[in-house]
Protein backbone atom coordinates (compact mmCIF):
# COMPACT_ATOMS: atom_id res chain seq x y z
CA UNK A 1 0.00 0.00 0.00
CA UNK A 2 2.67 2.32 0.83
CA UNK A 3 4.47 1.76 -2.62
CA UNK A 4 1.04 2.78 -4.17
CA UNK A 5 1.05 5.68 -2.38
CA UNK A 6 4.07 7.07 -3.15
CA UNK A 7 3.43 5.99 -6.81
CA UNK A 8 0.53 7.91 -6.79
CA UNK A 9 1.76 10.76 -5.11
CA UNK A 10 5.01 10.93 -7.67
CA UNK A 11 2.62 10.38 -10.69
CA UNK A 12 0.83 13.57 -8.94
CA UNK A 13 4.16 15.41 -9.11
CA UNK A 14 4.64 14.66 -12.56
CA UNK A 15 1.35 15.74 -13.64
CA UNK A 16 2.29 19.09 -11.63
CA UNK A 17 5.02 19.94 -13.22
CA UNK A 18 3.77 19.30 -16.74
CA UNK A 19 1.01 21.48 -16.01
CA UNK A 20 3.32 24.70 -15.16
CA UNK A 21 5.39 23.60 -18.47
CA UNK A 22 4.49 26.68 -20.73
CA UNK A 23 2.95 25.72 -23.87
CA UNK A 24 3.62 26.48 -27.62
CA UNK A 25 1.30 29.15 -27.65
CA UNK A 26 2.93 31.24 -24.77
CA UNK A 27 6.60 31.12 -26.05
CA UNK A 28 5.55 32.02 -29.28
CA UNK A 29 4.07 35.25 -27.60
CA UNK A 30 6.92 35.35 -25.77
CA UNK A 31 9.39 35.03 -28.64
CA UNK A 32 7.01 37.39 -30.55
CA UNK A 33 7.89 40.17 -27.84
CA UNK A 34 11.38 40.12 -28.49
CA UNK A 35 11.80 39.71 -31.94
CA UNK A 36 9.01 43.14 -31.68
CA UNK A 37 11.67 44.72 -30.02
CA UNK A 38 14.22 44.24 -33.09
CA UNK A 39 11.73 44.76 -36.19
CA UNK A 40 11.21 48.43 -35.31
CA UNK A 41 15.23 48.41 -35.17
CA UNK A 42 15.66 46.92 -38.41
CA UNK A 43 13.34 49.74 -40.12
CA UNK A 44 15.38 52.61 -38.26
CA UNK A 45 18.24 50.84 -39.55
CA UNK A 46 17.37 50.16 -43.00
CA UNK A 47 16.14 53.95 -43.15
CA UNK A 48 19.96 55.01 -41.95
CA UNK A 49 21.68 52.98 -45.12
CA UNK A 50 19.08 54.75 -47.27
CA UNK A 51 19.80 57.77 -46.61
CA UNK A 52 23.07 57.13 -46.56
CA UNK A 53 23.63 55.07 -49.94
CA UNK A 54 21.32 57.82 -51.38
CA UNK A 55 23.67 60.45 -50.68
CA UNK A 56 21.13 62.59 -48.68
CA UNK A 57 21.96 65.99 -47.41
CA UNK A 58 24.05 66.07 -43.41
CA UNK A 59 21.04 66.93 -41.68
CA UNK A 60 18.60 64.34 -42.99
CA UNK A 61 21.37 61.79 -42.43
CA UNK A 62 22.28 63.03 -38.63
CA UNK A 63 18.02 62.59 -38.63
CA UNK A 64 18.13 59.11 -39.56
CA UNK A 65 20.80 58.11 -37.12
CA UNK A 66 19.11 60.10 -34.41
CA UNK A 67 15.93 58.30 -34.89
CA UNK A 68 18.21 54.53 -34.99
CA UNK A 69 20.37 55.31 -31.88
CA UNK A 70 16.67 56.32 -29.94
CA UNK A 71 15.25 53.04 -31.36
CA UNK A 72 18.31 51.16 -30.20
CA UNK A 73 17.86 52.68 -27.00
CA UNK A 74 14.26 51.26 -26.49
CA UNK A 75 15.15 48.38 -27.89
CA UNK A 76 17.45 47.92 -24.60
CA UNK A 77 14.94 49.15 -22.41
CA UNK A 78 12.41 46.95 -23.70
CA UNK A 79 14.65 43.82 -23.43
CA UNK A 80 15.42 44.60 -20.15
CA UNK A 81 11.72 44.80 -18.80
CA UNK A 82 11.54 40.98 -20.25
CA UNK A 83 11.21 38.66 -17.54
CA UNK A 84 12.78 34.98 -18.09
CA UNK A 85 10.75 32.22 -19.52
CA UNK A 86 10.57 29.06 -17.79
CA UNK A 87 13.36 29.61 -15.34
CA UNK A 88 15.40 30.20 -18.48
CA UNK A 89 16.65 33.44 -19.86
CA UNK A 90 18.87 32.36 -22.86
CA UNK A 91 17.22 33.76 -25.24
CA UNK A 92 16.25 36.70 -23.79
CA UNK A 93 20.34 36.95 -22.78
CA UNK A 94 20.95 36.56 -26.69
CA UNK A 95 18.89 39.58 -27.34
CA UNK A 96 20.36 41.55 -24.91
CA UNK A 97 23.70 40.88 -26.54
CA UNK A 98 22.05 41.56 -30.02
CA UNK A 99 20.61 45.32 -28.54
CA UNK A 100 23.97 46.05 -26.78
CA UNK A 101 26.15 45.25 -29.96
CA UNK A 102 23.88 47.57 -32.24
CA UNK A 103 23.39 50.01 -29.62
CA UNK A 104 27.72 49.94 -30.11
CA UNK A 105 27.72 49.88 -33.75
CA UNK A 106 25.15 52.75 -33.74
CA UNK A 107 26.74 54.64 -31.48
CA UNK A 108 30.57 53.81 -32.92
CA UNK A 109 30.82 52.19 -36.23
CA UNK A 110 27.53 54.39 -37.50
CA UNK A 111 28.57 57.76 -36.17
CA UNK A 112 31.62 57.70 -37.43
CA UNK A 113 30.35 56.61 -40.95
CA UNK A 114 28.00 59.50 -40.52
CA UNK A 115 30.53 62.19 -40.06
CA UNK A 116 32.79 60.45 -43.20
CA UNK A 117 29.16 60.80 -45.49
CA UNK A 118 28.61 64.52 -44.08
CA UNK A 119 32.05 65.44 -45.42
CA UNK A 120 31.57 67.77 -48.57
CA UNK A 121 33.24 65.43 -51.35
CA UNK A 122 35.86 67.46 -51.84
CA UNK A 123 37.66 66.94 -48.61
CA UNK A 124 37.39 63.40 -48.82
CA UNK A 125 40.67 61.80 -48.55
CA UNK A 126 42.00 58.25 -49.16
CA UNK A 127 42.07 57.08 -45.53
CA UNK A 128 38.51 58.58 -45.07
CA UNK A 129 37.93 56.05 -47.81
CA UNK A 130 39.60 53.27 -46.45
CA UNK A 131 38.27 54.42 -43.07
CA UNK A 132 34.96 54.28 -44.44
CA UNK A 133 35.34 50.54 -45.29
CA UNK A 134 36.98 49.44 -42.52
CA UNK A 135 33.72 50.24 -40.73
CA UNK A 136 31.11 48.73 -42.96
CA UNK A 137 33.31 45.64 -42.51
CA UNK A 138 33.03 45.91 -39.38
CA UNK A 139 29.55 46.58 -39.00
CA UNK A 140 28.64 43.43 -41.10
CA UNK A 141 31.43 41.39 -38.84
CA UNK A 142 29.54 42.22 -35.61
CA UNK A 143 26.39 42.49 -36.50
CA UNK A 144 26.66 38.74 -38.02
CA UNK A 145 28.16 37.36 -34.79
CA UNK A 146 25.19 39.05 -32.46
CA UNK A 147 22.40 37.92 -35.26
CA UNK A 148 23.75 34.60 -35.39
CA UNK A 149 23.63 34.38 -31.67
CA UNK A 150 20.05 35.41 -31.25
CA UNK A 151 18.78 33.45 -34.18
CA UNK A 152 20.46 29.86 -32.65
CA UNK A 153 19.07 31.04 -29.56
CA UNK A 154 15.64 31.44 -30.89
CA UNK A 155 15.01 28.31 -32.72
CA UNK A 156 16.76 26.06 -29.29
CA UNK A 157 13.82 28.02 -27.78
CA UNK A 158 11.27 27.56 -30.68
CA UNK A 159 12.26 23.86 -30.88
CA UNK A 160 11.98 23.35 -27.05
CA UNK A 161 8.48 24.79 -27.15
CA UNK A 162 7.69 22.76 -29.94
CA UNK A 163 6.20 26.09 -32.14
CA UNK A 164 7.80 27.09 -35.56
CA UNK A 165 9.22 30.37 -35.88
CA UNK A 166 7.58 32.32 -38.73
CA UNK A 167 9.49 33.42 -41.25
CA UNK A 168 8.92 37.06 -43.06
CA UNK A 169 7.99 36.95 -46.60
CA UNK A 170 9.59 39.54 -48.80
CA UNK A 171 7.66 42.09 -49.94
CA UNK A 172 6.19 41.18 -53.47
CA UNK A 173 6.71 37.87 -53.10
CA UNK A 174 4.29 35.04 -51.97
Amino acid sequence: MKTLKLSLMAFSAALLLNACTPGPEEARIYNDEIIGLENPLAEKETAFIDMLSADKAPEEMKKAYDELVKQSDEAMTGIEKIEAFDNSTAFRDAAKEYFATFRSIATNEYKSILELAAKNPEEITDDDSKKYEDLLVSVQDKSEKALARIQNEQTAFAAKYKFEIEKEVEQGKQ
